[in-house]
């Protein structure tokens, strides 16, 4: 049996972790909203042509939003005192590997 970690994230990991899922979920919520109003507006139309060049502009909104959420998990994922990554398949330990900063409340 695999133990698990103890305790909360500390805030720092909890606010990021909560800014990557709500840019990254939010932006794929945001995208399939545009792409079902698009379906709804126009209902005899192929779904292969259903985004031209002159309706694709609005999807740079989704996609800003989910290229913010994955450079966030890039580049701010990480120990807030030394930088080492943490990993992304697996809970957050309780200290970090590199330097044993607490990265859970007790």
């Amino acid at each position: 049996m695999i133990a698990r970690p103890r305790g909360k994230p500390i805030h720092y990991l909890q606010n990021l972790r909560l800014w990557i899922w709500l840019l990254i979920g939010g932006g794929a919520a945001v995208f399939i909203g545009f792409v079902m109003t698009l379906a709804l507006l126009h209902p005899d139309t192929p779904a292969n042509e259903l985004i031209t060049w002159w309706n694709g502009w609005v999807l740079v909104i989704p996609v800003g939003m989910m290229a913010a959420g994955v450079y966030m998990s890039a580049r701010w994922w990480c120990c807030p005192k030394c930088g080492w990554p943490l990993p992304t398949r697996s809970p957050i330990p309780e200290r970090c590997p590199r330097c044993s900063n607490a990265l859970r409340d007790a």
